[in-house]
């Protein structure tokens, strides 16, 4: 952070001009919002109702209370001044209209934004808040200096500049625009309040009772842009990995760094659980048209086909280093949780998530597309045309075809033929894998064809286990084959044969479990318990499980 040196007034008649939305939210927050006496054009300043002048702002942020509580007035203020002008009205362009007139700009050394030398006259401020860390978000900090030494008297204005890079430093600036405002207490209670909120974020997902390892947590892929596709920089991996129970799914870039543009190549092989579009200066609704225009590009994506695209108003969530990114950090984890009913409980009790609908979204697209509801058994197997997949795959084996036409999605799917011309399984969960998924790492997430999620417990010469793993299984063994969907008449039944294990030394059978699951929403018919709690019962049983995803109206037999 840097600053000009300025004598500074009491916070009661202190004037400022803010040339950052977030640093007139941290203002808000900080309850100075009657000192702002000016704005930028893209400054959100709620102001009360006309009917009564009293009525308390609407924030979309933590608030620092003791404020209010100490200031009545700081609830009570009128519009201050607009500051800056734009070259570019971005509802007006699409988002590769807009990235090559800010790459243009760059180039040429010239701004998108400038200031209002009239209106920063009539101002008057004391102090202007200001920043140079992003050239293409706000006014440069070199005409900020040179209008303030020629249209301001000498010595009345200091100018604070602020460059956090990190989530730790966006709340540092939190303490810092209080000190310089002359209301410190306020600074650390507003910082406190924001800690205290992402710890209660990141505890809620602790809640899960589906994920229980840090390599089964959610691989997030945020998208500051689309077109083209950059990654979030700044505070973004921070609060993605440190905050919101998630891995990045750009894991190969550097931490607290600016935004990197990505190919969807890249993104392709991320293979990420879910994605966010959270487009810098875009409101909800522009992000959700956007995600839906960029249906082509994302629908190569595991995510695009298990209905995991989701939107949000980057501009006021994400991309102002600001108190509301802790409800950036909570739409994250909602996101990254949705159908994980424990953690969903635990953020939407906060209080202050933001609502489905007006901070962030599904992104739905045509239900060819995606479908996410939970069928019954006879719906997932039953084949209502001569087009199902599966017919059309024997078809193709029978022609010698390495790939068919998925009738559904219009995409391109490799026979078994392909896959032995390969001679193994690639890893990545393919829907004729004749290897039986042996290479897939995450296979509850990911296959398409029967395969062993858990083989049992490791062999160790210290330990006895009750059932044997299958490779440790000699060829005709007695092994018994027990379906289990999780719910309690299975454990029930487990019981049972265990109990009959342990009293019949006669016939030492073995025991595997069997289960099914639909392969779009990964969830058992009938129980609604996703795939992954089944695996780790198995896990926890030291039982064998395999289980067989059934592809929904695909005629295939088992």
């Amino acid at each position: 952070m840097t600053s000009s040196k300025a004598s500074i007034k009491s916070f009661k008649d202190l004037r400022i001009a803010s040339l950052l939305p977030s640093t007139t939210d941290i203002c808000i927050a900080l309850g100075l919002q009657s000192n702002v006496v000016g704005i930028t054009h893209e400054c959100d300043f709620p102001l009360p109702d006309d009917s009564s002048k009293s009525s308390p702002f609407k924030h979309h942020f933590v608030i620092c209370q003791a404020a209010i509580q100490n200031d009545p007035a700081a609830t009570i203020a009128k519009k201050p001044l607009t500051l800056t002008v734009s070259h570019i009205d971005p509802s007006k362009a699409t988002q590769a209209e807009i990235d090559l007139a800010v790459k243009t700009s760059l180039h040429d050394g010239l701004s998108l934004y400038n200031l209002n030398d009239d209106a920063l006259s009539q101002a008057q401020p004391d102090i202007i808040l200001t920043q140079s860390l992003c050239e293409v978000c706000a006014v440069a900090k070199d005409e900020v200096d040179d209008k303030v030494s020629c249209r301001l008297p000498p010595n009345q204005c200091q100018v604070l500049s602020l460059e956090p890079e990190s989530l730790e430093e966006v709340t540092e600036t939190f303490v810092r625009i209080a000190d310089a405002c002359g209301v410190p207490e306020r600074g650390e209670e507003l910082r406190r309040s924001f800690w205290e909120g992402a710890e209660r974020v990141l505890l809620a997902t602790k809640k899960s009772g589906i994920v229980k390892t840090k390599e089964a947590l959610p691989k997030l892929l945020f998208l500051e842009w689309v077109d083209p596709p950059f990654n979030g920089g700044h505070w973004i991996p921070d609060m993605v990995e440190k905050w919101s129970g998630c891995r990045t799914a750009t894991s190969w870039v550097t931490n607290t760094c600016k935004s990197v543009q990505l190919s969807w190549q890249q993104i392709y092989d991320a293979d990420p659980d879910l994605v966010v579009i959270a487009c810098c200066g875009f409101d909800l609704k522009r992000n959700e048209k956007d995600a839906l225009a960029a249906r082509e590009l994302l629908k190569p994506l595991r995510a695009f086909k298990e209905g995991r695209i989701y939107a949000a108003d980057g501009n006021l969530y994400f991309a102002r280093p600001g108190p509301a990114l802790r409800e950036g950090i909570a739409i994250l984890s909602r996101c990254a949780y949705d159908g994980d009913k424990d953690v969903v409980k635990e953020l939407e009790g906060l209080g202050w998530l933001p609502n489905e609908g007006e901070g962030w979204a599904r992104v739905v697209y045509d239900q060819e597309a995606v479908d996410t509801s939970i069928a019954d058994m006879e719906d997932l197997i039953t084949g209502k045309n001569e087009h199902t997949f599966a017919k059309l795959h024997e078809q193709a084996c029978a022609e010698g075809k390495d790939v068919y036409i998925d009738p559904k999605t219009g995409y391109s799917v490799f026979t078994e033929i392909a896959h032995k011309k390969r001679g193994k399984c690639c890893g990545s969960g393919c829907r004729h894998c004749p290897y039986n998924h042996i290479n897939v790492k995450d296979k509850a997430n990911k296959i398409q064809q029967p395969a062993f999620l858990y083989e049992g417990p490791e062999k160790s010469n210290d330990e006895q286990h009750l059932f044997a793993s299958i490779p440790t299984i000699p060829p005709n063994s007695h092994i018994k084959v027990l379906f289990h969907s999780g719910g309690k008449d299975s454990f029930l039944t487990i019981r049972k044969v265990v109990k009959e294990k342990l009293q019949n030394e006669q016939d030492p059978f073995h025991l595997i479990l069997l289960t099914t699951f639909d392969s779009s929403t990964r969830v058992i018919a009938h129980q609604e318990i996703p795939i992954e709690t089944v695996l780790k019962q198995a896990q926890h049983l030291e039982i064998p499980l395999l289980a067989i995803p059934l592809n929904r109206c695909s005629g295939e037999t088992y």
